[in-house]
């Protein structure tokens, strides 16, 4: 059995000015470095990691860095864990998508799982690049604690892939929480939620995506 202590980045300056980071490489705020220490001390304190991955992007890298600083570790970088690339969407803001790519922006908000930013990656294509990723990296440290750190749409689709949900039923999973911490165990090839989006670390600076984002009322 594999157990995976996943997070997702802590704020980033994209996050704080409401942009869509996809592969662009937006690094943590002030906030969001508060919120990667409080995450490692969590870590630190609850778990024995004997290996750290992370996406190579810097918010979710620099997330990673305080937990591998304490156990002397080193961290292993790694593109598959990358948020959606946002194509058309990268670095602009949620404002400016709402007005210049409307339709699939809307198809974003209203319908998750079958959405596509413009000019990138679907969903869909994420949670199979999520699966063969969080399986290949299990598989490989079987018996061993993992630390995953990684970004939101990664997360979403690794908890619905937990929870026996199939690519078209991601959006039922809400978007989890900067520097949150999720737990699973994988065995003979089947993924396990153990506990999911855990925050009680970050106290009064929790922070998630913004209402931008969300489904419309």
């Amino acid at each position: 059995m594999t157990r995976l202590i996943v997070t997702r980045h802590g704020q980033s300056i994209a996050n704080a000015e409401y942009k869509f980071a996809g592969h662009s490489d937006f690094d943590l705020s002030e906030l969001g470095k508060q919120q990667a220490e409080l995450s490692s001390r969590y870590i630190c304190e609850n778990e024995k990691i004997d290996v750290i991955y992370s996406s190579d992007l810097s918010r979710a890298y620099n997330t990673a860095r305080p937990t591998a600083e304490k156990l002397g570790m080193k961290i292993i970088p790694t593109t598959a864990l990358r948020e959606i690339f946002a194509g058309e969407w990268e670095g602009r803001t949620t404002a400016e998508l709402a007005v210049e790519y409307a339709e699939d922006f809307d198809v974003w908000k209203n319908d998750f799982a079958h959405s596509r930013c413009t000019g990138g990656e679907s969903v869909a294509e994420v949670y199979a690049r999520t699966v063969a990723t969080v399986k290949e990296i299990a598989e490989a440290h079987d018996g061993e604690t993992v630390l995953l750190s990684t970004h939101a749409t990664i997360v979403r689709s690794m908890c619905a892939y937990a929870l026996g949900l199939s690519a078209e039923q991601v959006g039922d999973i809400p978007f989890t929480h900067n520097a949150s911490i999720n737990i699973f165990t994988y065995e003979n090839g089947k993924l396990t939620p153990e506990k999911l989006d855990i925050i009680e670390h970050l106290g009064d600076i929790v922070t998630g995506v913004h209402k931008s984002f969300m489904k419309k009322d």
